[in-house]
């Protein structure tokens, strides 16, 4: 069954120790957290956290240069969280611009993946816009596509919906195309053509997201997770979205 997790970045602008963040998360209705960072705060310190309000830590997004730079230390941060699923939130639009480097993209991740597999974990890709313009010298629809082609089937793809939207695709289709290597999922909204409103609180964008939701739900993915890097009340967008996630989810 899906569940409801909120990605943390999102509510980066509170003014607390982000042990603090996952108690209020925890009084909401939604049942897991993506880290993007650890605040500051020690990975027990979080973890002793987790337990408390009883919240997963259902993935967290970590960039490759920590991976680069200080594999071992970034592994075991997360080994102590328990959090199992990390994802590279950004590979550049650099590595989405032909097919070469598309390839390249998917090679250097897939390596990372069956390292990282060695050690216990999963390695996925989150997607944004520019992943999904056509590739000259490509028979495939998009570079995305070219991407998912190449790269290992053990690379999770963390599908995320509004920047997918706002790339020019429909996100239904894609999280169809792709349901056998999702497992988290991005429930964001948009509104294509404004770099403004990349994000934007949950139905204020163009996003179908019952129809998003059901479709994840029946490809057995086991979270969506809320985003919206550009609220300016994370506040307010953490009780609103937790309710709204929580209807969807509940209605699938």
């Amino acid at each position: 069954m899906v569940r409801p997790a909120i990605q943390l970045y999102t509510l980066r602008e509170l003014d607390e120790p982000l042990t603090e963040t996952l108690r209020r998360v925890g009084e909401t209705g939604y049942e897991g957290v993506e880290f993007a960072g650890l605040g500051g705060e020690s990975p027990s310190a979080l973890a002793d956290a987790l337990a408390e309000t009883g919240l997963s830590a259902v993935g967290a997004h970590v960039g490759l240069d920590a991976f680069e730079t200080d594999y071992e230390t970034t592994v075991e941060a997360y080994r102590t969280l328990g959090c199992d699923r990390l994802v590279v939130p950004s590979y550049g639009e650099e590595g989405f611009d032909s097919a070469a480097s598309t390839a390249k993209a998917a090679d250097d991740l897939s390596s990372l993946a069956a390292r990282l597999a060695d050690d216990g974990f999963e390695l996925h890709y989150h997607n944004h816009t520019y992943e999904f313009a056509a590739l000259d010298d490509a028979t495939v629809d998009t570079a995305y596509d070219a991407f998912a082609a190449r790269s290992d089937d053990h690379l999770g793809l963390e599908f995320d919906v509004g920047l997918a939207r706002h790339g020019g695709v429909d996100p239904v289709t894609y999280l169809d195309r792709y349901a056998e290597r999702l497992s988290l999922v991005h429930l964001t909204d948009t509104v294509p053509g404004d770099d403004d409103a990349l994000h934007v609180d949950l139905d204020e964008g163009v996003v179908d997201l019952e129809s998003c939701v059901g479709t994840a739900a029946g490809a057995g993915v086991d979270w969506v997770i809320h985003e919206n890097g550009l609220t300016t009340d994370p506040g307010a967008t953490l009780e609103s979205s937790a309710d709204r996630v929580r209807t969807l989810v509940d209605g699938t």
